[in-house]
């Protein structure tokens, strides 16, 4: 497929007459290996509460898969929900085109060509370097073993334009440099710096860990060296008698201490900029004015602190068995790595809401929702009720279905219900006895 073009901003960058961006080889998915977090798919947990997802080239590159992708929407950012007919006008930012596997150092990745036509979107890849892609795609689940899993009969709904991807740099839009590791001569050994690039880049659990150990190792080891220098009462004039210089050890050290600081402070950007967004979505949920009054609750209520606490913990561990249970079938929703807490529980909350009116269907279902509803529209009432209603219509009818083929117990009404009544039976009993 070729498109028509007048000018050429860089080997993979172009514009059309009407100046919208093409974008051309961009590696949209790849094979592999790839890490989540324990509640961003079906998937049980490991130990270490990560989930190790395998794609194979079979599954990435199905006809299915890849037939998907074609002419699907461009999104600035994942959506709330999927691109639909009725969100496209809005959504919508241009188009994949030209679908299609790599060839040779690119043999795992899906390539495409992006074109984008929204000026939003453009300004943001051409201005703002967000370049890096992320597909947001229905896929089935199969557990192999606990935090470990296989994704299969991937369809494609959009491509995103994100800052960071799961994926990482490899990919994202090329013509601007990445954060790569530079290419090893044959034979020449990869420094510490190299293989933690790569690490990041590949999302490698266990060559992260690798380079988190050695990391541990070297600072134990130059603290030990520091010990025994100081016991031993060596001047302090950088060579520590055998002719080698301290001052790399010390540089080493602080190397180290300064990667764990960079990292911790990260995590706390992380934490703050998720607070911040609920914190909005909290004051903007206050100015309903219902002061608790919960029988008019709107339709679809914002999603606050304390009902993103809802979804955390075993209320999210368990959530795929109970959703088995209250509406047997129903499928799991699923989560991009970029998923902030408050999209993944109001994604949760609105699966809940449609296994409860599936299950009111039904007499059975019906019997066990409504109590816990007290009255309330599955569809409209606030979160928190929405949740207990789901836990404890599951309980219940997990209940009844562990019970179903128990024994049955006495009928009460033919239980004696007093002592006058036991002893009147005894005396009937025994004078029954006598007159044989």
């Amino acid at each position: 497929m070729r498109f028509y073009t007048i000018q050429k901003l860089g080997p993979k960058r172009e514009l059309t007459p009407e100046g919208f961006l093409l974008c051309l080889d961009v590696p949209v998915a790849r094979t592999g290996e790839m890490i989540y977090g324990e509640g961003e798919v079906p998937i049980e947990g490991s130990m270490d509460g990560l989930i190790r997802i395998t794609r194979t080239p079979d599954e990435v590159f199905r006809a299915e898969t890849l037939a998907s992708c074609q002419g699907k929407p461009i999104t600035l950012d994942h959506p709330d929900e999927f691109v639909t007919p009725e969100t496209s006008r809005t959504l919508s930012m241009g188009s994949m085109q030209n679908i299609r596997r790599g060839t040779g150092a690119d043999e795992d990745v899906i390539l495409a060509d992006l074109l984008i036509t929204d000026a939003e979107a453009i300004k943001a890849v051409q201005a703002d370097g967000i370049e890096e892609v992320s597909l947001g795609y229905e896929a089935d689940y199969e557990q192999t073993e606990p935090g470990r899993g296989v994704q299969r009969n991937i369809i494609v709904n959009h491509c995103a334009l994100v800052r960071y991807g799961r994926c990482g740099p490899r990919c994202a839009i090329g013509d601007k440099e990445t954060v790569m590791a530079k290419p090893v001569k044959p034979g020449k050994k990869l420094s510490f710096s190299d293989r933690l690039r790569r690490a990041f880049m590949s999302k490698d659990a266990d060559e992260a860990e690798k380079l988190a150990q050695e990391a541990e190792d070297a600072a134990e080891e130059e603290e030990q060296k520091r010990r025994e220098s100081e016991d031993s009462g060596d001047d302090d004039d950088g060579d520590d008698g055998k002719g080698r210089d301290k001052v790399g050890d010390t540089a080493t050290l602080k190397l180290l201490r300064s990667m764990d600081k960079r990292l911790k402070s990260l995590d706390e950007r992380m934490c703050k900029m998720e607070d911040a967004e609920g914190d909005g979505e909290e004051e903007e949920e206050a100015e309903t004015n219902d002061a608790g009054d919960l029988t008019s609750a709107e339709a679809s209520p914002k999603v606050d602190l304390d009902g993103v606490k809802i979804y955390t913990g075993d209320a999210r561990t368990q959530f795929r068995q109970r959703l088995e249970i209250v509406s047997p079938g129903a499928k799991m929703p699923t989560f991009d790595a970029k998923t902030t807490d408050a999209a993944i529980a109001a994604k949760l909350c609105a699966c809940q809401r449609r296994a409860l009116g599936d299950a009111m269907k039904t007499d059975g279902g019906l019997s066990a929702v409504s109590p816990f509803l007290g009255g309330l529209d599955p569809q409209t009432a606030p979160m928190a009720v929405v949740n207990a209603a789901f836990t404890g219509a599951a309980e219940l009818l997990r209940r009844r279905n562990n019970d179903h083929g128990s024994m049955s117990l006495p009928n009460q009404r033919q239980m004696p219900n007093s002592i006058a009544d036991i002893n009147k039976r005894s005396q009937a009993y025994w004078a029954d006895r006598a007159a044989r």
